[in-house]
C-alpha cells in the first residue's frame, strides 16, 4: 500500500486514504484516492487506472466525486459483492467494492468523516428530511424502481427512486430531485416483505397516501432481503416505544419472506400473492 505522504508535499498534503478497490459491475480494480478539502479543491473521491498514473500525475483522474454532492453514504452488499460502499448523489449511485469487511469499514468511516465535515451533518438517521441538499444523512438509502402496481400506479410514483430511511420515516425521492415525493411514517406501515428481487410495503389508512401497497424492484434478492430486515428492525424499534398493540399494527410476523410467483412482467404481481401471514 502506498503512503500518501511521500514526496511532492503539495500534491499529497490533502490525501487521506489511498488503495485499490473494485468497480462492482466490471470487477476491475482501480486505484482510489480520498482527498480532504484544500486549495486544490473540495473533499472528493477520485480513481485512476493504477497507482503509477496517480503518482506520476499522468493525466486527470478517471472520475472525481465531490463528497458535498452526496446526500448519503452507506455500506451495502449484493449477490456479487459482500463489502460495498455506496455514494448517493442527486443523479446517480456510485459504489466501490472492498475485499474484506475491515477494508470496507475503513473506507466507509473515512468517507463519512469527510462527508460530514463537508456538509456540517448531524448524526445519521436524523429526521430533517424535507431538504435533501444540504441536509442530514439518512440512516439508510436504497435505489429502487417503483412499479406500476398499487399505490405506485394510483399516485403516479413509477420509475427510479431512492428509498430513504430515518428512525421514524420512509421517504421516496425521485432520481434528479431534491425533495421527497412522499414521506411515510413507520407507524403507518402495516407490513413489509420480499420475494426474489422485489420488495413491498403496505401502509394503512393513516398514511398520507391512504391505504395500499408500494412494490419496488432492486438489483437482486440479497438487496431485497437487506431492505426487508432493516426496515422491519426500524418498525420494531418504533413498536417498542410508540406503536399501540392493536391487531392492525401487530405485524412483526411479516418478517417471513412472502411467496410471490416470479412475474413475467412487473404488473403481473397480484395483491393476493402477498397474504403471507
Amino acid at each position: 500500500m502506498a503512503s500518501p505522504t511521500d514526496n511532492n508535499e503539495g500534491f499529497f498534503s490533502d490525501v487521506r486514504k489511498v488503495g485499490y478497490l473494485r468497480k462492482p459491475k466490471s470487477m476491475h480494480k482501480r486505484f482510489f484516492v480520498l482527498r480532504a478539502a484544500s486549495e486544490s479543491g473540495p473533499a472528493r473521491l477520485e480513481y485512476y487506472e493504477n497507482e503509477k498514473k496517480w503518482r506520476h500525475k499522468s493525466g486527470a483522474p478517471k472520475r472525481s466525486i465531490p463528497l458535498e454532492s452526496c446526500f448519503n453514504i452507506n455500506k451495502r452488499a449484493d449477490s456479487k459483492n459482500k463489502h460495498l460502499v455506496a455514494l448517493y448523489t442527486k443523479d446517480e449511485h456510485f459504489a466501490i467494492a472492498a475485499d474484506s469487511e475491515p477494508e470496507q469499514e475503513s473506507w466507509y468511516q473515512a468517507l463519512l468523516q469527510l462527508h460530514n465535515r463537508a456538509k456540517g451533518l448531524g448524526e445519521a438517521g436524523d429526521d430533517n428530511y424535507s431538504e435533501m441538499v444540504p441536509g442530514p444523512a439518512f440512516k439508510e438509502v436504497w435505489q429502487v424502481i417503483l412499479k406500476p402496481k398499487g399505490l405506485g400506479q394510483t399516485k403516479n410514483l413509477i420509475g427510479i427512486y431512492r428509498l430513504c430511511l430515518t428512525n421514524k420515516t420512509i421517504s421516496f425521492v425521485k432520481l434528479n430531485s431534491d425533495a421527497a415525493a412522499v414521506v411515510l411514517q413507520l407507524l403507518n406501515i402495516r407490513r413489509c416483505g420480499h420475494s426474489e428481487n422485489f420488495f413491498f410495503i403496505e401502509v394503512g389508512r393513516s398514511a398520507v397516501t391512504g391505504p395500499g401497497e408500494f412494490w419496488m424492484q432492486v438489483d437482486d434478492s440479497v438487496v431485497a432481503q437487506n431492505m426487508h430486515e432493516t426496515i422491519l428492525e426500524a418498525m420494531r424499534a418504533m413498536s417498542e416505544e410508540f406503536r399501540p398493540r392493536s391487531k392492525s399494527q401487530s405485524s412483526s410476523n411479516c418478517s417471513n419472506p412472502i411467496s410471490v410467483p416470479l412475474p413475467t412482467s412487473p404488473v403481473s404481481l397480484s395483491s393476493s400473492s402477498t397474504s403471507g401471514h
